[in-house]
């Protein structure tokens, strides 16, 4: 029995085969023979065939003509050219060398890790080989991040990469990017992060990539910087009164919540998007508790969305009513019942147990009052201010 170390035999489709196919025609066996083709020289193929989808066969053609060893294809073909180039340079560095001028440092080793099939479109190969040809430093740091992923490329990490804004070009990060539709959804957070942090430099950005663990997501990222912004979105103003304190910064907003036990600390979200602001309604007197007050922010301004006291409890009536005064004064729209006289409606709210509307804005609940407003405390406040 003869013993062979012909390799065996694996197709491949799309346009890759198509335009084998053509090639196949010019040159016969050429189709045959690559199924046989190593994955490197595989790979090299497939490039030579998306240099020569884009930029024309007859581009391609004419640059092999010049290349080593090549100079008896003067008067052949277009599609002769480039199939006996591909046959006769066997060696996959051989065959890039002769089409690109010399095989850009990585190229190869790029394509050895690129598997069996065609990983994408012409372009895709297109823009591998002009990262690997660019002198630009941040295509040299794609080139390089590309070198960095484990195991074998995917097309899409070769999309990615290529869009990718040079400042978040890492390797764990890129690996949470699966679509090149999330690279513009993620510049876009990224403007609005470097507008509310300060401390959102390019240096910054990338040490806290760093941070990054196996497995996460490029949320992980965004909740980072939230977690440090320092020019709220919206600013408020309060006229001047010491009383009322915007709390615009994460520490603040964790700080109210471990004083007044309850979740301010979890809404720094809502704080950093805009879509809520929270005033904490300080009381005159030392020791005296204050009011949390929480503003949903719209289109014509902020409305107070809500008042509570410690521990999230319903805030005393009176206290309550001048927090919203106070409020009012800085332009801050106040939740409303039906028109007319206040006592009738509330009367009619608790007869039909609707305890909630009878105060809009402070519905936390009845009976868990923490403290009885000191007397004089209204003039206590108005002499703060």
């Amino acid at each position: 029995m003869i013993k062979t170390n012909r390799r065996p035999a694996a197709s491949y489709s799309g346009w890759a085969l198509e335009l084998a196919i053509s090639l196949d025609s010019a040159c016969p066996g050429l189709l045959a023979e690559s199924f046989r083709f190593g994955r490197q020289r595989r790979q090299a193929l497939f490039l030579v065939l998306a240099l020569a989808e884009i930029l024309g066969l007859d581009a391609v053609a004419e640059h092999l003509r010049s290349a080593n060893g090549m100079s008896e294809f003067t008067s052949s073909s277009s599609a002769t050219v480039l199939a006996e180039a591909v046959l006769r340079l066997r060696r996959p560095r051989d065959l890039v060398r002769a089409v690109l001028t010399g095989p850009p440092a990585g190229l190869l080793g790029t394509l050895a890790r690129l598997g069996d099939d065609p990983i994408g479109g012409p372009r895709t190969y297109y823009e591998l080989a002009r990262l690997h040809l660019s002198r630009d430093p941040a295509d040299q740091r794609r080139v390089k991040v590309l070198g960095q992923i484990g195991g074998n490329l995917l097309g899409v990490q070769i999309e990615i990469v290529s869009a990718l804004d040079p400042v978040l070009l890492h390797p764990a990060f890129v690996g949470c990017l699966t679509e090149p539709r999330q690279v513009q959804q993620l510049h876009s957070a990224m403007t609005y992060i470097r507008a509310r942090c300060s401390g959102a430099t390019d240096d910054a950005i990338r040490a806290s990539l760093k941070r990054l663990k196996p497995g996460g997501h490029t949320a992980d990222l965004v909740k980072f910087w939230a977690a440090r912004f320092d020019r709220p979105p919206i600013e408020i103003d309060l006229r001047g009164d010491p009383a009322l304190i915007v709390l615009d910064s994460p520490a603040k907003l964790a700080n109210a919540g471990r004083r007044y036990k309850n979740c301010l600390g979890a809404r720094i979200n809502e704080v950093f998007l805009g879509a809520f602001a929270y005033v904490e309604v300080r009381s005159g007197r030392c020791g005296e508790p204050g009011t949390m007050a929480e503003l949903r922010h719209t289109d014509r301004g902020f409305v107070l969305e809500g008042l509570y006291a410690a521990d999230n409890r319903r805030v005393p009536a009176d206290r309550a009513q001048i927090a919203r005064e106070k409020l009012s004064a800085c332009g801050v729209a106040l939740l409303a019942l039906a028109p007319g006289e206040r006592e009738p409606v509330i009367a009619a709210a608790r007869l039909l147990n609707e305890h909630a509307l009878a105060e809009p804005d402070n519905y936390v609940g009845w009976g868990n009052e923490i403290v009885e407003i000191a007397e004089g405390l209204r003039e206590t406040l108005d002499e703060v201010a």
